[in-house]
């Protein structure tokens, strides 16, 4: 099976400090990973490598089967809400069909197909009723729903999502997981996040990075017979000092996180 993406050893930074050193990673299609790592361990680096935008200077990319430049047409992006000017007099519809960029000719606009298909992904992300909300008028939880129906009009394969609870209520928190559940199951997701308690509610599957390094945990591998084995991660959380480890809670199949020997769960 042909991966949603491979990054191996790679080498990539700004100026003469690489932010990833020589750094791996290969996630199988379908389903939603998590990334965590504190500000500044090269989450969103990761993300420009995927999308083809941050070269680096050693190591291979493969994206959807092919390079990141060429997969760029296969990708959805979804920025930080803060990275959108939310005085511009845009509605959410007009938003949404924003995500046809790049892929209509230079002359061409959306037509009634594009308007169809943004209707249609507003009204599974249940934020139909906004349609002609202008940004200013909307929550932080319902700009980053609008953000993400305008990368799924693309029908990307894989769907890149940067710290995407940042400014969401636990409510928006919740239905922006159910619907990302439900629209991976025949695509790959991978989600941003400094918080690892919003990943151990709703992701199984989690890559950390920090160190120059990303090491990439399965819920469903991990070994728990002794503490020893499962340390390696090369985050370190602020809180406590130590590695955490991820582990699965007892009878769920999602992921907890463990802080060292006597932490709280």
């Amino acid at each position: 099976m042909t991966p949603a993406f491979r990054l191996e050893g790679i080498t990539v930074g700004y100026g003469e400090i690489p932010v990833l050193d020589r750094a791996s990673l290969t996630l199988p299609e379908g389903g939603v990973l998590g990334m965590i790592g504190p500000n500044g361990a090269g989450k969103s680096t990761v993300l420009r490598v995927l999308l083809g935008t941050l070269v680096p200077s050693a190591g291979t990319v493969e994206v959807l089967g092919t390079s990141a430049v060429k997969a760029r047409a296969r990708i959805g992006y979804v920025p930080q809400t803060h990275a959108v000017d939310r005085t511009l007099p845009a509605t959410v519809t007009e938003l949404v069909l924003s995500g046809f960029v790049g892929l209509l000719p230079l002359w061409k606009g959306p037509g009634r197909e594009e308007r169809e298909r943004a209707d249609s992904w507003c009204a599974k992300l249940r934020i139909d009723h906004l349609r002609t909300r202008r940004l200013r008028e909307l929550s932080g939880g319902q700009l980053q729903l609008a953000l993400v129906a305008r990368a799924l009009v693309r029908d990307p394969g894989l769907l890149l999502l940067d710290e995407p609870t940042a400014n969401a209520d636990a409510r928006a928190e919740a239905n922006l997981f159910q619907q990302l559940e439900e629209v991976c199951r025949d695509r790959t997701a991978v989600l941003v996040s400094h918080d690892v308690g919003v990943l151990a509610r709703h992701v199984r599957s989690i890559a950390c990075v920090g160190g120059g390094s990303i090491v990439h945990h399965d819920g469903n591998e991990i070994p728990a017979d002794t503490l020893e084995e499962i340390y390696g991660c090369p985050v370190d959380l602020i809180a406590h000092g130590h590695p955490h480890r991820v582990l699965a809670d007892h009878g769920q199949g999602h992921v907890g996180c463990s802080h060292g020997p006597g932490a709280h769960g």
